[in-house]
């Protein structure tokens, strides 16, 4: 939630200092116009109508349908092309609430809808031209909003400081930490980890506590996950880059291969997630579990259930864009397509599809996963919209670098049996013993870390200076020096606010600061 209300406040800060496109506006009617012919085409049964004929309908929705095409002169006389638009707009409602009366199927009420949506469009965008200022403010005082709320959230608490892992949840009632901690990074919780860190409630270490487990999968190595779903690898990629090269890029692109290889094996449409099934309680509802693909997740039983949940298709979209096309076609010839989108799932399970059937249709609307499914494919198609504005956020800038990570070129690939239910975190520990902290950079000869893998050599001092070093070659330039100390790469900061620049040893900027401390341990 913290996460996509900071993408959100960046959205609302782009859109008041820009306007949308004239093209842009005018696609958006044109969508909602184009809905309506395809509804109507479908309602339409060819029996003669009294009043209005569907031919007039047809007619009326062409001639506004040509008159969306945007020109040169859009920009500068939208809001009077609005008024015009407004004027088709509602002669179509008019057609299509009076076709709709006479038929007097429930089906006509979405041919109404959609007339609808094409008149609340043409609306809306002329509320926008009339309240410029207005909303630009609007949107600000949004943004704020926003972010305040995503910053207010308070990790610290959630912190297991033995373990250095969050907690899944805290008992209230108890006023103690549940047992449980998300120790995965291939998890959906990993985009809490990161604000949490990005804030400062706790400490960066923690990134690196999250099990690292890997499973082979086609020529590579992916991250293990506790049930192997779509939802725990690419939810937090709806705002959240995974740099190309990374160790979180590769798992993704890895696993949904193999969510398609999986598929296809089965003779189903690939895309299994956590989901609703076809099981239901006493008051009807339908029960919801996390479903996943055996042999990417810990979770034992996964291969006694097939179900295929289309928000999945929707999040791999970031990754196989034109695989996933093909696939909701796949979904929509069996079935999974509803008057407001996908369904939840199809449910293949054998124990679970009535008698004479192959498959059983979830049909239900969960507003989670249509609403991932809408940001999923507008990052598809937007270049990464929402991740870019995500990104924006100052403090997601200062932390991001932890999503550089490379996968290790020697690593330990191991099937996950059940067995490995409880994953192993990082096969190191991230804070060894021992260090020296020093106060001042200034002694009668400087103060030196020396950190190699045998490989490449790096040498710091208590100042900041140093250089560099792979086998025999010399990365950056290095003249000893015991006196002046200032040779090396160097690292600055500077104040957004102020402008104010500093270097963040003591050298090279040389001011002497109110408190200095410099810690070297066996690993950084």
């Amino acid at each position: 939630l913290a996460g996509h209300l900071i993408a959100l406040a960046g959205a609302c800060s782009e859109w008041a200092g820009s306007s949308s496109s004239a093209a842009g506006r005018l696609a958006g009617i044109a969508d909602a116009l184009e809905l309506t012919r395809q509804e109507a085409v479908r309602v339409n049964d060819g029996r003669r109508t009294q009043t209005v004929t569907w031919s007039q309908l047809h007619d009326a929705i062409t001639a506004l349908a040509g008159d969306l095409r945007p020109t040169a002169e859009s920009s500068e006389d939208m809001p009077e092309q609005l008024v015009g638009f407004a004027v088709h707009a509602e002669t179509i409602a008019d057609i299509c609430t009076a076709l709709s009366i006479e038929s007097g199927k429930q089906t006509g009420s979405d041919l109404v809808f959609w007339a609808d949506a094409v008149r609340h469009a043409i609306r809306s965008h002329s509320r926008d031209f009339a309240k410029t200022a207005e909303t630009a403010a609007c949107f600000l005082s949004l943004a704020g909003r926003a972010r305040t709320m995503a910053l207010e959230m308070e990790y610290g608490f959630l912190f297991d400081h033995d373990r250095q892992l969050l907690a899944i949840g805290y008992a209230a009632s108890e006023g103690k930490l549940d047992p449980n901690c998300y120790d995965l990074l291939a998890s959906e919780a990993r985009l809490a980890s990161f604000l949490a860190i990005a804030k400062g409630d706790i400490p960066a270490r923690h990134w690196f506590r999250l099990g690292r487990g890997v499973t082979p999968v086609a020529n590579g190595a992916a991250l293990i996950s506790w049930s192997g779903s779509m939802f725990e690898y690419l939810m937090p990629s709806l705002v959240m880059r995974a740099p190309a090269g990374s160790l979180i890029e590769q798992t993704s692109r890895l696993i949904v291969q193999r969510q398609m290889d999986y598929g296809a094996a089965r003779g189903v449409p690939w895309g299994v997630s956590e989901s609703a099934y076809n099981a239901r309680d006493i008051e009807m509802t339908y029960q919801y579990s996390n479903f996943g693909v055996p042999g990417l997740g810990l979770k034992r039983g996964l291969a006694a259930n097939t179900v295929v949940a289309p928000y999945a298709t929707a999040l791999a979209a970031m990754v196989r864009p034109h695989e996933a096309v093909e696939n909701y076609a796949r979904l929509e010839a069996a079935g999974a397509r509803g008057a407001h989108g996908f369904y939840e799932a199809l449910d293949y399970t054998a124990s679970r599809v009535p008698e004479g059937s192959r498959v059983a249709v979830v049909q239900a609307f969960m507003a989670h996963h249509q609403g991932m499914t809408i940001v999923a494919i507008a990052d598809t198609l937007f270049d990464g919209a929402m991740r870019a504005r995500f990104h924006g956020d100052p403090i997601v800038q200062a932390t991001e670098l932890l999503l550089q990570e490379r996968t290790p070129r020697d690593v330990a690939v191991a099937l996950p049996w059940a067995a490995e239910a409880k994953a192993a975190v990082a096969s190191r520990e991230i804070t060894p013993s021992g260090g020296r902290r020093l106060t001042t950079p200034h002694g009668s000869t400087p103060t030196t870390k020396l950190l190699s893998n045998g490989r490449y050599a790096v040498m710091v001092t208590a100042a900041g200076s140093g250089y560099s070093r792979w086998r025999d070659l010399a990365v950056t330039r290095w003249r000893e020096d015991a006196t002046c100390d200032d040779w090396g790469s160097y690292v600055f900061l500077r104040d957004v606010a102020s402008g104010k620049v500093w270097s963040s040893g003591f050298q090279p900027s040389g001011v002497e600061p109110d408190s200095y401390e410099v810690v070297f341990n066996e690993d950084r």
